[in-house]
């Protein structure tokens, strides 16, 4: 016994052996909890909670990672959505664009119903800012000829001058080599209208000569074709007068024009091909 005493990690293991059945015991029946689970639960709580912790801690740090990576994902994927309904807006407005030109075309062409049509897209261009001469995508193929006028939504435009198979070139009202036979819808004053291509830096203007010294013209008046030389059927919009002044010799009027086509931007346009009465022929 004395030799038992002086073991005391024998004695220690013991005495907690001894306290454990003795708590045991106890709290067998206190619950529906055997006294064994009881003795476990209560050593072995704090390491379960410790655990848990670790373990809720540990899938928190992967959850937020994961997490993370799905709302990368999820933002690419609204990223590129926005992308292609951006796209879709952009040829939306496109399409409604070229759907207003083309309604103010057939608009043009309901008002001159004895008139026929051709429909074409501008294809290239001179060299410079105005369109003062380009190329459309109907020809001789397309019943086009040379001579034919050319008009858009907004009035007239110009005049065919030369013709392809599938081509036309295009020359505007506002080259200065162009000549278009108007009239001032308000004062039925005739004139000559052509191009002046120093008149105005980005909007081109032109300038209506020959007309009666009395002619009474205004800014706002409106001019259209005349009709003459059998070139541009009349009653086909010009422009509107913004400024009157006289000649340099000082002998006639002249007027300052401002187109109603825009020819900054065009894009669609429709060619004339009613056959009109040769002027010089029936002269003859």
């Amino acid at each position: 016994m004395l030799n038992l005493w002086r073991n005391r990690p024998l004695m220690v293991t013991i005495i907690v052996v001894i306290i454990l059945l003795v708590v045991l015991v106890v709290t067998a029946g206190s619950n529906n909890m055997s006294g064994a689970e009881s003795v476990a639960g209560s050593i072995f709580s704090p390491v379960q909670k410790a655990l848990f912790s670790a373990t809720d801690a540990v899938g928190d740090f992967f959850g937020r990672i994961f997490s993370g990576s799905d709302l990368r994902v999820e933002n690419l994927q609204l990223e590129a959505r926005v992308a292609e309904l951006e796209g879709q807006l952009s040829d939306y407005d496109e399409m409604k664009a070229e759907n207003e030109r083309l309604k103010a075309l057939l608009n043009f062409s309901a008002e001159s119903q004895e008139l026929q049509f051709k429909g074409a897209r501008v294809i290239g261009k001179a060299p410079g800012y105005w369109f003062n001469m380009f190329i459309i995508d109907v020809g001789m193929s397309d019943g086009v000829q040379v001579d034919m006028p050319v008009v858009n939504g907004d009035g007239l435009v110009g005049r065919v001058v030369k013709t392809g198979a599938n081509w036309s070139r295009v020359l505007a009202i506002i080259d200065s080599s162009s000549g278009v036979s108007g009239i001032v819808q308000r004062t039925r004053d005739p004139g000559i209208i052509s191009g002046s291509n120093t008149a105005g830096d980005e909007n081109p203007l032109l300038t209506m000569s020959n007309l009666p010294l009395d002619a009474d013209l205004m800014p706002g008046d409106k001019v259209i074709t005349s009709g003459l030389a059998g070139v541009f059927p009349k009653g086909i919009a010009i422009g509107e007068v913004v400024e009157v002044s006289e000649s340099n010799d000082g002998m006639r009027n002249e007027a300052v024009v401002k187109p109603y086509a825009d020819f900054n931007h065009l894009e669609e346009v429709r060619v004339i091909t009613s056959k009109l009465i040769d002027i010089n022929e029936a002269l003859q």
